[in-house]
């Protein structure tokens, strides 16, 4: 078992290592600084899992010391602020970052601060029969409040307002991430009133398979919301006055921009219409003689190619997240789909038809 778990975190550390390093040579985007946070957390991960590798080898992992020890319930509290460091910077909340900084870390830090630098004795728990004779005492109790806030700061992530014309992730990508984030913070409160090595060895399995996951969708996939001084083009969505529920469609699709939200869906309409999937699904074949998503897709895919014949050395990868493609993989589909060719082969088209 020891020397499985050994090779496990050798392939971790590695990992870590040529992630951050590609997230690194990928980190120049504008105004985005997602993939340099990435890069330097993955090395930061590296260097604690190199540690876990000794400490496994010298018998003193969490697994074989006292419940919650100062180290193990102070100082994941900074590796917790990495953690929230990412998403915020993907979502970019509509407030003052320094701001949700400030409201997030103060308590953190001040806990740290507290916990690790005022002289505090603690006392040594290795059983729950000594966690109940020792639990009047202030050290014991504070340590607990400190996991307990590390817990609830897992979940906070949905707290955090989302702005879809801001972030440049969708909705789904942004809960993924809190429930991963949520899970590993769950298995380090487990860790912390357990001596299970098994937890010990889950916590690294979730927070590889989670960091991996991210770097997959910084790297290949997401598409970065950039500023753009293109004028947009008109969006024509067609109404019928005689077509009541299809009014109100055409309106909630236009007026609100609905169309061009990473986070538009068939239900979603359903619910802001008060209808139901077979009435509104009967009037987009009825109005336009398409389904729902063959409508929005037509729709967005056209306004990027007429952006691009009037502005052909435009960045169709922008154009195309602002119509509310967040994934690479799905916005070049979809785009094939509807033209036959992919963005880069219409590109060459534009481009070689366009006078020199």
């Amino acid at each position: 078992m020891k020397y499985i778990a050994t090779l496990f975190l050798v392939l971790m550390t590695l990992a870590f290592v040529v992630c951050g390093f590609l997230l690194w040579r990928r980190r120049h985007e504008p105004q985005d600084y997602s993939r340099t946070i990435q890069a330097l957390f993955s090395w930061v991960s590296a260097f604690f899992t190199l540690t876990f590798i000794f400490r496994t080898w010298l018998g003193t992992t969490t697994a074989d010391s006292a419940f919650f020890e100062p180290e193990h319930t102070f100082v994941p509290f900074l590796m917790q602020m990495t953690f929230f460091l990412y998403p915020l910077e993907v979502m970019r909340p509509t407030v003052s970052r320094t701001l949700v900084y400030a409201l997030l870390f103060s308590p953190l830090l001040l806990l740290v601060f507290i916990g690790l630098c005022t002289g505090i004795v603690y006392t040594p728990i290795y059983t729950y029969a000594d966690l109940w004779s020792h639990l009047g005492e202030f050290n014991v109790w504070f340590r607990l409040l400190a996991l307990l806030v590390m817990l609830f700061y897992a979940f906070s992530l949905f707290l955090v307002p989302y702005d879809w014309r801001r972030s440049s992730a969708d909705k789904k990508f942004i809960t993924r991430y809190a429930c991963g984030f949520c899970l590993i913070g769950v298995i380090h409160f487990s860790i912390q009133m357990s001596h299970a090595y098994v937890l010990v060895l889950l916590h690294q399995v979730a927070w590889f398979g989670f960091f991996l996951s991210v770097t997959y969708y910084e790297l290949k996939e997401r598409l970065l919301v950039m500023p753009s001084s293109i004028q947009p083009v008109a969006v024509n969505i067609p109404t019928t006055p005689d077509d009541e529920i299809w009014d109100k469609i055409s309106h909630f699709l236009l007026d609100q921009e609905q169309w061009c939200s990473p986070d538009l869906s068939l239900n979603k309409l359903c619910v802001e219409l008060g209808s139901n999937r077979t009435y509104v699904g009967e009037a987009f074949r009825r109005n336009v003689g398409q389904t729902f998503i063959e409508y929005i897709t037509n729709l967005r895919i056209d306004y990027v190619m007429e952006v691009m014949k009037s502005h052909p050395d435009a960045d169709i990868n922008q154009l195309l997240t602002e119509v509310g493609y967040r994934n690479r993989s799905t916005a070049w589909r979809n785009f094939h789909k509807v033209t036959g060719i992919t963005p880069a082969e219409f590109v060459e088209q534009l481009r070689s038809s366009s006078p020199q």
